[in-house]
């Protein structure tokens, strides 16, 4: 067992004003309230395993993380750590940005216990594996904040630890690194070293650990295989949003947008989705058809017009795009008349929130497009929920595939 936690808990005295911890240190009496960032946490992590550490913000992860490196003490409970613990809990800590990237990499194996020599010999497979060797004797303070996640997980990595602890910090690194990160991550939870990541990105945590833990509310909610975890937690984020959706419904019907999307030349006033029993809903099901009708009136004279939506996942990633051009539709619009576009859509989303941008473009034909506007701010982009349907499949959208049988091409049902 490399981590064994029980019953821990920590709790933190909150004060309205600075003066109360004075008067309550002279008076006796409680001036504060507690929080608990942890409550009765117990858990066990054995050698080698790689566990993913998900949940809200401020629902304890990072208070957990920084009990099991030492950093800070709990109020309550036990815990027993063995082995040597390296962990990046924020960008740059322990660095001191005045000072060069090469001087930083002699501090940090220090502090992480290494003699001048080790580090010495480390030294230059970390430069390296950072990739920063043309900034290297630079001073810290030039570096951007993705070079210096960059340095720091060289650093916390290079030393073969027997806990590897990454809070986040490699969110602002790029593509490339990122995957050599993943990579080392591996490395070390296959030599026999264990690897806690706290990370916000599921697929992150689908594709590199063995176990899941979420944490809510200071406490374990559930802990065990990544994707079941996941679904927790994605279904604990549609609540919120779905109980924030339900406190605006009222004030906000269902045919409107809140305030309406002023693109170049053309203004969408309404935007919704309609289910199969032609009602107007705001969430969605996998697996279901609807339709996407959007509405709105034109501010200018407009020639060749076409207007579509695209969809992506709340971390930009582009799913789907169409628009009335691609279905050979366009319009010819007077200043102040009205349009409507009804698309099919077939939900076969994977369960989860999505941004809905609409465009606006003009031209006779998809190849030639002239682009007039778009919602892609995402304070006035609509945000949509889908839930899970009758059939589960892992990533975001479903291709239908079926198993098919080698000897005469048959369908499995």
């Amino acid at each position: 067992m490399a981590i064994s936690i029980r019953n821990l808990s920590k709790v933190y005295k909150i004060y309205s004003r600075p003066a109360d911890i004075l008067v309550e240190m002279l008076t006796r009496a409680k001036r504060h309230r507690e929080f608990w960032a942890l409550r009765d946490v117990s858990l066990d992590i054995k050698r080698g395993e790689v566990v993913g550490l998900i949940g809200r913000n401020g629902a304890g992860k990072t208070t957990l993380l920084r009990v099991i490196a030492g950093t800070l003490d709990a109020n309550a409970g036990d815990i027993r750590v063995n082995g040597k613990v390296s962990a990046i809990m924020a960008l740059g800590t322990g660095f001191n940005l005045d000072l060069t990237g090469r001087e930083n990499i002699l501090i940090g194996g220090l502090v992480q216990g290494l003699t001048h020599e080790e580090v010495d010999a480390k030294t230059e497979e970390i430069i390296s594996f950072s990739g920063l060797r043309d900034f290297i004797d630079q001073p810290c303070k030039t570096y951007s904040s993705g070079m210096i996640a960059r340095l720091a997980f060289s650093v916390a990595s290079s030393i073969e630890p027997d806990i590897l602890i990454v809070d986040e910090a490699l969110a602002t690194g790029d593509m490339v690194f990122n995957v050599k990160s993943y990579a080392r991550m591996r490395r070390i939870a296959r030599s026999g070293a264990t690897v806690l990541l706290v990370t916000h990105s599921l697929p992150q945590i689908y594709e590199l650990c063995d176990r899941a833990v979420l944490i809510e509310n200071g406490a374990v909610a559930l802990d065990g295989e990544p994707r079941i975890v996941g679904q927790a937690y994605e279904d604990l984020l549609h609540k919120e949003m779905e109980a924030a959706n339900a406190a605006n419904a009222a004030a906000t019907p269902p045919t409107a947008t809140t305030p309406p999307i002023e693109l170049k030349g053309f203004v969408v006033e309404a935007i919704q989705f309609i289910d199969q029993a032609r009602l107007p809903v705001r969430a969605l099901t996998s697996g279901q058809a609807y339709q996407l009708v959007i509405r709105g009136k034109a501010a200018s004279a407009l020639r060749s017009f076409n207007l579509g939506f695209s969809i992506s996942t709340n971390m930009g990633t582009a799913i789907y795009s169409t628009s009335t051009a691609d279905h050979g539709g366009r319009l010819d619009l007077a200043a102040g008349e009205r349009a409507e576009a009804r698309f099919d859509f077939p939900c076969d989303l994977s369960a989860g929130s999505y941004f809905l941008t609409i465009e606006t473009s003009e031209g006779d034909s998809p190849r030639k497009v002239f682009p007039l506007g778009d919602s892609r701010d995402p304070s006035v982009a609509e945000i949509f929920e889908v839930a899970n349907g009758e059939k589960l499949f892992a990533g975001l959208i479903d291709l239908g595939s079926k198993l098919l049988l080698d000897d005469n091409d048959s369908q499995v049902s």
